[in-house]
């Protein structure tokens, strides 16, 4: 069993979920982008959240400098909905490591968050799962594997995903990569990967 935490089919995230026949459930999750905040004037607009399984991708993005300030209000409010709803969520990170960490502990967030393509050091790593963040691994395994081997070593299993995200990849490679590269056998990183998921649904 494949869990994709983080990826898109005809524009929306969802998280995907492939058994070994190749036969896949799609759950859709929903939130607003940071670089989409543009569209939240004076309020962020109604989301169906009932049905989703995840609030996301949410989160911040220090590239778009010029709605940072914005990006921090919508962010607090997904947090806000978050908890409410009970949705954990699926956050996009960009240059913006301790913002989402000062943000977590002056929100007193206690709902699971992923951090999705995690592509920094392994002290940035251990300060998230410290707050008790998930980190999700994807195309850090690919373009950078010096990299991506430390990560794997300092992280506990417990506390990681993988994803294609927009990369068009076969989840089950990113899988096979990540093994080779961890050293983990195959079949027990699924495993463990899909025990990590079903922590995540016991919090709705």
């Amino acid at each position: 069993m494949f869990v994709d935490i983080h990826t898109h089919i005809d524009n929306q995230s969802v998280i995907r979920i492939v058994d070994n026949n190749f036969e896949e459930k799609i759950l859709k999750t929903e939130g607003i982008h940071p670089w989409e905040v543009s569209v939240c004037d004076n309020e962020v607009p109604r989301l169906r959240l009932e049905m989703t399984a995840a609030i996301g991708e949410v989160g911040l993005d220090k590239v778009h400098k010029e709605t940072f300030g914005k990006q921090i209000k919508v962010f607090e409010e997904m947090i806000r909905l978050s908890e409410s709803y009970r949705k954990p969520m699926i956050v996009h990170c960009v240059r913006a490591y301790s913002e989402i960490i000062e943000i977590r502990k002056k929100t007193r967030a206690t709902m699971p968050w992923v951090i999705h393509g995690f592509n920094s050091s392994v002290e940035t790593m251990r300060q998230l799962l410290k707050h008790d963040m998930y980190i999700s691994l994807g195309e850090i395994l690919y373009r950078n594997e010096n990299q991506a081997v430390e990560i794997l070593k300092n992280i506990p299993i417990e506390r990681l995903f993988l994803e294609t995200d927009v990369s068009g990849r076969d989840i089950k490679d990113v899988y096979e990569k990540a093994a080779a590269l961890s050293g983990w056998d195959f079949d027990f990183l699924c495993k463990k990967i899909f025990e990590n998921y079903g922590r995540l649904e016991t919090t709705h």
